[in-house]
């Protein structure tokens, strides 16, 4: 009997024991796991800011040597000076899109073609990697692909002025009637005109082209001498923030003597 009550006496104890172990144990992990939670919010932070401050760091070294690319027009300067900066941070877009169009001011397309490609994998949406490419391949008389590129350069970035011209002109002119598209070519060429306030005059001249080849050879006449006095309707529309038309390089040559339409490249826009 006094056996049995002593079992029972020892178990609520061990009890009350088991229950202060489970909270010093909980204690103790807290112990460990507050500082380890303060250190893990601290260094994603860390991280954070360490890939900001690369990204600023990429900024102001892509500026200068644009600002001075744009002053001295040096390729080969300007592309190593970029290909330095590609090999210390591989995965910054904005330096291949430079490369792309310094690779393509230097003659060689397949290598340009290669970066800006490699642009595009790191950030699909970058409207100046799309429209650069779409300029190459212009160049290059395949025109499917510069509809491509171009028509996702404007999907991206709705004021790029330069890619409405040259895809205006691409579906107004090409070789391949399965890509021509007098619509868009009517749309795009007015959208670059009237964006611009008709102050290109190489988007003039697309558009009038597209009217022309639509049988509409008076309004062509009209628009061109409209806008020497701002006079016509799509010279006075809304201005909005534009891209790719501060410069333009001298339109390139067909084999078969046709003008290509100019068109600014990253480099030339003087980013």
């Amino acid at each position: 009997m006094r056996k049995a009550m002593s079992t029972r006496s020892t178990t609520p104890r061990r009890s009350d024991v088991i229950r202060l172990q489970e909270r010093l144990a909980f204690r103790l992990l807290l112990v460990f796991l507050v500082p380890l939670t303060v250190i893990v919010v601290l260094g994603v932070y860390a991280y954070r800011l360490s890939a900001r401050l690369r990204e600023v760091e990429v900024l102001e070294r892509v500026s200068y040597v644009d600002r001075i690319y744009t002053d001295t027009h040096n390729v080969p300067w300007a592309r190593h000076e970029y290909e330095v900066l590609a090999a210390r941070y591989p995965r910054n877009y904005r330096i291949y899109v430079r490369l792309g169009a310094l690779y393509h001011e230097d003659g060689q397309p397949a290598r340009a073609i290669d970066y800006l490609t490699r642009a595009i994998a790191l950030k699909p949406d970058d409207w100046e990697a799309h429209s650069t490419l779409s300029y190459i391949q212009l160049t290059r008389k395949q025109d499917a692909a510069a509809i491509e590129a171009g028509e996702a350069a404007i999907r991206y970035n709705e004021a790029d002025v330069q890619a409405y011209n040259n895809l205006s002109w691409i579906y107004a002119t090409s070789s391949d009637e399965r890509l021509r598209n007098p619509a868009k070519a009517r749309e795009y060429a007015e959208k670059a005109v009237s964006y611009t306030r008709c102050r290109k005059p190489s988007y003039l001249d697309t558009l009038a082209e597209v009217y022309r080849r639509s049988g509409r050879a008076d309004e062509a006449e009209r628009i061109l001498l409209a806008a020497e006095r701002t006079s016509h309707p799509l010279c006075g529309s809304p201005r909005i923030a534009l891209s790719g038309e501060e410069t333009s390089p001298a339109g390139a040559k067909a084999d078969d003597g046709a003008e290509r339409p100019p068109m600014a490249t990253a480099s030339a826009r003087g980013r």
